[in-house]
Parts: structure tokens; C-alpha cells; sequence
């Protein structure tokens, strides 16, 4: 049966970057997939990718996280620049701004 939804054609390894809006016809937010972090955002995969690195950097003493560090060096493939590009290319919903 068609129910006049389009199904979003996320590749099975980077769903877990994605928090789908409750009608599953877009990607309402992007998050860290690091175990405990609360991470999520509208500004998009690349967001994710740079909060990962930067909580991975153990010079950056106040923010440094070895479970991210540990995350990067297992999965740093998967967080290229041609897989954020996989993921901005699927619909998702974009931040709002309003003047002040």
C-alpha cells in the first residue's frame, strides 16, 4: 500500500548519526554517537563530525574525552568528509534564526 511517504535512503552505517522526525520523512536532528553524550544539533553531519574531533583532541585539556577519542580512532573512516556529505545531502530539517 502507498501511503505518499518517501523513505529516506540513510546508509545502514550512518544511521546512528541521525534522529528522524516522528514521521520518519526526514532527519529532524544529527547526534554523537559516542555511549553517554547528549550531542544533537540542526547545523548539520559536519556539527557532529568537528564535535567528535575536538572532544578527541586530548591537548584540548577542558573538553577532551577519551570515550570520543577511543570513538574517533575506531570510526574515523566513517566520519569523512564524503560521508558527511552523504548524510547533508539527505532531507533534514535546518535551523531556524529569527532577527533579534
Amino acid at each position: 500500500m502507498f501511503t505518499g511517504k518517501m523513505s529516506l535512503n540513510i546508509p545502514e552505517k550512518l544511521k546512528k548519526y541521525c534522529i528522524l522526525a516522528e514521521d520518519d520523512t526526514i532527519i529532524d536532528l544529527f547526534k554523537c554517537p559516542v555511549p553517554g553524550c547528549n550531542f544533537a544539533t540542526r547545523l548539520g553531519p559536519g556539527a557532529v563530525r568537528m564535535h567528535v574531533l575536538i572532544k578527541a583532541d586530548p591537548m584540548s585539556k577542558t573538553r577532551y574525552s577519551s570515550d570520543h577519542e577511543e570513538y574517533w580512532k575506531e570510526y574515523e573512516s566513517e566520519l569523512s568528509m564524503d560521508n558527511v556529505r552523504v548524510l547533508a545531502n539527505i532531507p533534514h530539517r535546518l535551523t531556524s534564526y529569527r532577527k533579534p
